[in-house]
């Protein structure tokens, strides 16, 4: 696949994971930066490969639902974009976005 298609999925997946209530932002992974890179582009937070679109995720906190259905959801929303490919998604943070319950 052409680097500019590559970029085209990720910028795709990103504005389909942002949409999915319960998202606070995207992640920029633990130990390697989670991106995709193309000719003076970056799309943080999502990963294509070959065989895999891998989305890197900071969930809102407090939760509206469990970490796994929230997962689940944004599979269910990424998956069509990914052109075949597995869809995976790393819940990498929480951010606070309401301390009131606290």
């Amino acid at each position: 696949m052409a680097v500019d298609d590559d970029l085209q999925l990720a910028r795709a997946v990103r504005e389909a994971t942002l949409a999915t209530g319960g998202v606070h932002s995207l992640g920029t992974g633990r130990y390697a930066e989670a991106a995709t890179y193309g000719a003076g582009e970056k799309v943080s937070g999502v990963v294509v490969s070959d065989d895999e679109v891998r989305v890197h995720v900071v969930a809102g906190y407090p939760l509206s639902e469990p970490i796994p259905a929230l997962a689940e959801r944004i599979r269910e929303k990424v998956a069509p974009r990914a052109g075949g490919r597995a869809a995976t998604i790393v819940v990498e943070d929480l951010e606070v976005t309401s301390n009131e319950g606290l």
